[in-house]
This record gives C-alpha cells, sequence and structure tokens, in this order.
C-alpha cells in the first residue's frame, strides 16, 4: 500500500511539475491558413477558395458565433469545462474505474482544452501522448481564457468532409453565418465532431437527427435550454445540405463568378487566407458578363473566342466590373493583359498638344499625302480627308493628323502625360516609341486604359484603380434579401458596406495629369450624339465620349467609353493573338461598350463648353527644326545577331519621316556615309557587333540621332 501511495504522489508531483517548468511546445498556437473569401461592394459573396491544404477554414470571432452553438459543445463535449484547468480529474478517475471494472467499454475523459491540444498538434493517441497532452491542457489554461479556448474549438473542429470550424460549416450546410444558425442547427454542429463523416447530416440526416436530440437532451440537462425550447428544435426538419460555395456556381453562359475568377484570383493572392471585399459591384459584374458572353457568340464565326471588359466608377476609379473571357484557363485576367493598343491612345496625345497651347480642336491638320511625304497611311479605309479640324480628325482616328500632332508635342512629353494618367507600363521605357505610338506602337492592358480614360473624365485628375476595401471584419449580421443569392457574407452587412464606401476619401497619391480644360475638349471631340447613335442609338443621350482601336494585323479590337460616372473598356480577341478580319474596334468592340453605357449610365452628364482656341492656318507647314523625325531604329535600341543565317542577310531598317517638303536624306553610322534615299526615306543596314552613332540628316542640315547597340546571340 505504502509503494502504491508513494507511486501516485510521485506521479501527481511529477505531473504539476511539468505544467510547472516544463516549457509549452513553441508556434503550439499558429492558426492554420485560412480559405479565402471575396465578396463584393455591398457583401456579397463572389468567391471562396480552399486553403493551400484543401481545407475549408472561415475563423470567427466570439461575437460571430451562435451562442447557443457555444452551449451545445460545452454540454455534449466538457459540460464541467469552467470547473476544471484543462484536466476534469473527477473524469479522469471516473473513466478509470470504468476501464478497470469493464476492460471492454471505454469512456473518454477528454476536455475540450485538451482537445484544443490535439487539433493543435495531432498524434497517435498513445498513453505518452495522453500525458503529454494532459500537460499543455494545464499550461494552456494559464496563458488563455475559457472563452479564447472554446472560440479556437469552434474555429479548429472538424465538421465533415474538408470542412474545419463551425464558419465553413454553417455556410456549407445552411448557407448563414454561424451567427444566424438556429436551435436546433447549432445543436447539430455541435454533435458533430466526436463522428463528423458518421454523423454528416446532408449524408446521413436520420443519424444526425440522433445525434443533434442528443445534444438537446444534454443541453437541457446542464441547464443551458427549457424543455419547451427542446422540444422546438427537436421539431426542426433536417434542413443540411452540401451547397455549393461562389466559386463552384457554374452556369452554361457564364464560368466562375461571372467571368472575375481571374481577377478574384489576383485578391486572394495578394491576401491570402482573409476575407477580401472588392470594389466589384455583383449586379454591374453580372450585367457585364452577359453582355460581352453575348457578343463573343456572335463573333465565334469568325474565329473570336476571348473578351475583357473593365467597368470603373469614373470619378473614384473603383473597379465595378472585371470580366475575363476565353483565356486559356480561369487563371488567366486579361483583363491586365498588355495588348497592342491600336488608335485608342490618341486622344491623349491630342489631350497633351490642347494642354500645351500648340493646338486647339479647331486648329487646322493635314490628312493628305502631302501633309508627310513618302508615308503610306494605314487608316481603315484608305482614304485622306484634306483638311480637317483637330477634333474631327481625333473623332474620325485619322492616322497622318495623329503623328503629326504628336511629332509636334514629341515622343517623351506624350508619352509622360500617358503614364501619369495610368499607362506607367509605356512610362518605364518612352525611349522605345517613334512616331508609331499614335497608331498601336505600345501595348497596355483594358485595365491600364480604364484608369487613363478615367482621368480625362475627372478633368485630369490621376487616381490609382482601386479593386478592394481595406479587408475587415463586418459582424453585425445580414439584410434580408428575396434573391436566391446570399445578400450578406459571413462578415458583413449592406449597411456597413455603406458607410465604409462613404468614409472613402481622396486617395493621396491622386495628382493632376492635364489642365481640365484640355480633357473637356478632347472629351468633346469624341462624344457627338449622331456618332454614338450610329452605333448603339439606346446610348446617344449619355454623352459618351468614346474612342476604338484596332491592333496591326486585326489581332486585337478596341473601345474606351467615358461618361462624368462611368468608364468602360473592351477588348475582343485571341488570347493566343490570333488575328481575324472580323477584329475591328468599330465592329467588334463598340457596340459592346456602348451598350454597357446605355445600360449603366444612358443619361449622363454633358461635358462642360470650353471656349474653342484660335483657329490655326490651313497652309501646310514648311520644314522647320524638330520636321525631321528618326522613326527607325529608336535611341537606345538594341539589335541581335542570329548565328542560323548569314551576316549579309542580317539587315536593320533606317526609316525617317519628314513633315516637311520632300527631301533627301543622308544617312551616317558612326560618321561614316553609308547611304542615302529620295521618295522612300527607308534604307537597309548590315550591323556588325558593337555600339554604333546613327544620326539621319536632310538637305537643309536637319538630323536625328540614336545609339544602337549591336550584339551576338548568346553574348
Amino acid at each position: 500500500m505504502a509503494v502504491c501511495t508513494f507511486a501516485a504522489v510521485f506521479a501527481c508531483l511529477s505531473f504539476f511539475a511539468a505544467v510547472r517548468w516544463w516549457p509549452y511546445p513553441p508556434g503550439m498556437d499558429q492558426t492554420a491558413i485560412a480559405s479565402s473569401h471575396v465578396e463584393d461592394r455591398n457583401g456579397v459573396p463572389l468567391a471562396a477558395f480552399a486553403a493551400d491544404d484543401g481545407q475549408w477554414r472561415l475563423p470567427l470571432a466570439e461575437d460571430e458565433i451562435s451562442p447557443h452553438l457555444l452551449h451545445a459543445i460545452i454540454a455534449v463535449e466538457d459540460n464541467r469545462f469552467y470547473e476544471h484547468h484543462g484536466v476534469d480529474w473527477k473524469s479522469v478517475f471516473a473513466a478509470a474505474w470504468q476501464d478497470i471494472r469493464h476492460p471492454g467499454m471505454r469512456r473518454g475523459a477528454s476536455t475540450i482544452t485538451m482537445q484544443v491540444e490535439r487539433l493543435r498538434e495531432p498524434k497517435p493517441r498513445t498513453l505518452l501522448y495522453k500525458i503529454s497532452q494532459a500537460i499543455a491542457a494545464e499550461q494552456l489554461e494559464e496563458r488563455e481564457t475559457k472563452r479564447q479556448i472554446l472560440v479556437e474549438y469552434v474555429n479548429r473542429a472538424p465538421f465533415g468532409g474538408n470542412l474545419v470550424g463551425a464558419g465553413a460549416a454553417s455556410w456549407r450546410y445552411f448557407g448563414r453565418p454561424c451567427a444566424q444558425l438556429s436551435l436546433g442547427q447549432a445543436a447539430l454542429l455541435a454533435g458533430l465532431p466526436q463522428s463528423p463523416n458518421r454523423f454528416r447530416p446532408d449524408r446521413f440526416p436520420s443519424r444526425g437527427m440522433t445525434r443533434r436530440n442528443h445534444v438537446l437532451d444534454r443541453m437541457l440537462a446542464c441547464g443551458f435550454i427549457t424543455r419547451e425550447q427542446r422540444d422546438e428544435a427537436a421539431a426542426e426538419p433536417i434542413d443540411a445540405t452540401w451547397r455549393p460555395l461562389p466559386q463552384d456556381r457554374l452556369t452554361d453562359d457564364l464560368p466562375w463568378a461571372d467571368g472575375a475568377l481571374p481577377s478574384l484570383l489576383k485578391l486572394v493572392h495578394d491576401r491570402p487566407g482573409q476575407l477580401t471585399r472588392s470594389t466589384i459591384d455583383s449586379v454591374v459584374q453580372r450585367q457585364t458578363a452577359l453582355a460581352s458572353s453575348e457578343q463573343l457568340r456572335s463573333l465565334v464565326s469568325s474565329g473570336i473566342s476571348a473578351a475583357a471588359v473593365v467597368v470603373l466608377d469614373t470619378q473614384t476609379s473603383q473597379c465595378l466590373a472585371s470580366v475575363s473571357l476565353g483565356g486559356v484557363d480561369g487563371s488567366i485576367d486579361l483583363t491586365r493583359r498588355p495588348r497592342s493598343t491600336g488608335s485608342t491612345l490618341k486622344p491623349f496625345i491630342y489631350a497633351a498638344a490642347f494642354d500645351a497651347g500648340m493646338y486647339g480642336p479647331r486648329s487646322i491638320l493635314s490628312d493628305s499625302p502631302s501633309a508627310w511625304p513618302g508615308y503610306q497611311p494605314n487608316d481603315y479605309d484608305r482614304t485622306f480627308r484634306g483638311n480637317l479640324t483637330a477634333a474631327e480628325a481625333l473623332a474620325e482616328s485619322r492616322n497622318i493628323p495623329a503623328m503629326l500632332v504628336l511629332a509636334k508635342v514629341g515622343i517623351e512629353p506624350a508619352v509622360g502625360v500617358m503614364d501619369a494618367a495610368g499607362l506607367h507600363g509605356l512610362g518605364r521605357s518612352p525611349e522605345r516609341y517613334g512616331l508609331s505610338l499614335a497608331i498601336g506602337g505600345a501595348e497596355a492592358s483594358p485595365m491600364e486604359i480604364a484608369g487613363a480614360y478615367a482621368a480625362l473624365g475627372r478633368g485630369g485628375i490621376s487616381k490609382p484603380i482601386q479593386t478592394s476595401f481595406i479587408g475587415e471584419r463586418f459582424p453585425d449580421g445580414c439584410e434580408e434579401s428575396s434573391s436566391s443569392r446570399p445578400a450578406c457574407s459571413p462578415y458583413g452587412n449592406r449597411e456597413q458596406a455603406r458607410r465604409l464606401l462613404e468614409n472613402l476619401t481622396s486617395n493621396s497619391s491622386d495628382k493632376r495629369c492635364l489642365r481640365t480644360e484640355a480633357c473637356w475638349q478632347v472629351l468633346a471631340a469624341l462624344a457627338g450624339p449622331s456618332r454614338t447613335a450610329a452605333i448603339c442609338p439606346e446610348a446617344s443621350q449619355s454623352h459618351a465620349a468614346w474612342k476604338t482601336g484596332t491592333s496591326s494585323g486585326h489581332r486585337d479590337a478596341w473601345c474606351a467609353a467615358v461618361t462624368r460616372h462611368r468608364t468602360i473598356v473592351v477588348w475582343v480577341g485571341n488570347a493566343s493573338g490570333e488575328g481575324s478580319p472580323s477584329l475591328v474596334g468599330h465592329d467588334a468592340a463598340a457596340p459592346l461598350a456602348l451598350q454597357l453605357i446605355a445600360m449603366l449610365d444612358p443619361k449622363g452628364e454633358a461635358w462642360p463648353v470650353v471656349p474653342d482656341a484660335p483657329v490655326a492656318s490651313s497652309q501646310h507647314p514648311t520644314s522647320s527644326p524638330g520636321d525631321l523625325v528618326l522613326v527607325r531604329p529608336i535611341d537606345g535600341q538594341q539589335v541581335v545577331l542570329t548565328s542560323d543565317s548569314p551576316r549579309s542577310r542580317q539587315q536593320l531598317l533606317l526609316e525617317a519621316l519628314h513633315r516637311g517638303n520632300r527631301s533627301k536624306l543622308w544617312w551616317f553610322v558612326d560618321g561614316q556615309l553609308i547611304g542615302s534615299c529620295d521618295d522612300s526615306q527607308r534604307l537597309w543596314w548590315n550591323p556588325v557587333g558593337g555600339s554604333h552613332d546613327l544620326r539621319v540628316v536632310d538637305a537643309e542640315g536637319q538630323s536625328a540621332y540614336a545609339r544602337v547597340q549591336v550584339r551576338l546571340a548568346g553574348s
């Protein structure tokens, strides 16, 4: 007897010594990565993504958990939870005595705290592990409060399938946040962790009902509910089903969250394991995706399979819709993929000229071969318009006038304006572009172009595009909705979303990129009602300013449309870059952009009237400094020679444009004359390795310069 007493005392002292002095395992309190959830601006769920380990987790704060669920868990798992300090010794001794008396019957004695430790570090349930688990449980009770431990259990417990925590289970089984569970639903969930797959209510409703009623009986015995509450909850039908989460919603027409998945994936990549409140409006997203899908169907016979559409709030640059359809796979965001811009950048070239006072909307420009000797135009109609105003030239997208204006403004100043407006990809290397900038010599994404056009619509104020709000929890529940889609999220309600929007202030990075008057002049030139009505009569009263673009080889069709309230950019093409004769901005993209304007802002405000600039002379300009422009190569260009073909066949095209009278040009490389040309103003040069200074000179002594670096492939 003495030996047994000594052994028992020694074991107890050793246990409590370990509790006091044995270090608590480091890193045990690290929470697992949660699932990622994205909502629209009003709290409507858009998409949800499982954690990296394939589990669905939606961690909840205490005030987001139904009190019924907390009481039910205590009643069925550990009714003495608030009386012990991690280990319920009374239950331990009772379980041990039962094991001795009835060896075939096993009675558990794990407390909620011990189960939290097991969920933190799951291991085989050996005697040694049970002892270490008990020690850690006692230590945990000294580190955290009872409520913290209980909330962690709710968030870590298994609830069937790949559901971890009651947050994910509430939405999966009942389609509602945990805080709104009924008593019967809470009891049903509380009974699952003991054997989650055996009691799964969506698969085994009768087992689930039996287990739920047992939990209700335990709640009644513990005094958490009355007999009337118990009977009423027991009468509830088992309405648990395996409900699809938002990203599972697929239809024959629209895949993956109405075409927003690629954009949402980027938000999730930036904020993994969190709730993200996006700026997207699910109603606008749906309307945009349906219209885009319909437009693609009308073009499928022409070999066109992809579209990207961006809808911004013009005044805030918040993204209301981001549609990407027809990508190689669902993860490619075509709204952020750079494509050849066609003529979509012309408004910024004219705006830069108007801003600098070089031209005005009524300045006369020449659209004729004599305006630019030797240049073969690429206007879609292959005709010349002669003399016309700058406003007309912009609205009709004439190429020669646009290049005349660009030559006057200068490449770097024009690119500087575009960069300031939001086309940052261009601003990183302005030296790459020649006069082809005006007709598609640059690349930008639909999202970038939308941001730049929105800057025009704000009168020259550039704002960063906003796709999400600062992630935060919204625990107050949800509004009622007659819609078949949820009207709220696990965290939010619409009133809180409205307050968040009302508190939005101007971003400190906002900056002016153009004078307001220059923007209004450009937009007025592009906002003719008859021009709009010819494509979309419904949008004729919207005062939309819009510009189309078609890239070389008919690979990209564009239309950008802006009103005081909405900015819409449409790109249509193929993700592979394959061209099609039908890829013309006016025909493939403009109808969709203006249709969306008619839906989203049909009665927009007119653009402010700006006094006309003085009319410039209609006479053709004569040669003056700056009239000679080196088109290719550009300054700083690198040329790579390959070993696959003879050097004599590897030539570099030299080309210059002269805005004045036709003039003979002489070409020099490193100070040595290599040739001259008259009418075509083009020459071919066989480059050799090294750095070379290249200069072109006209008959009046004007010159243009570029430095070229030539290297061998692999060097």
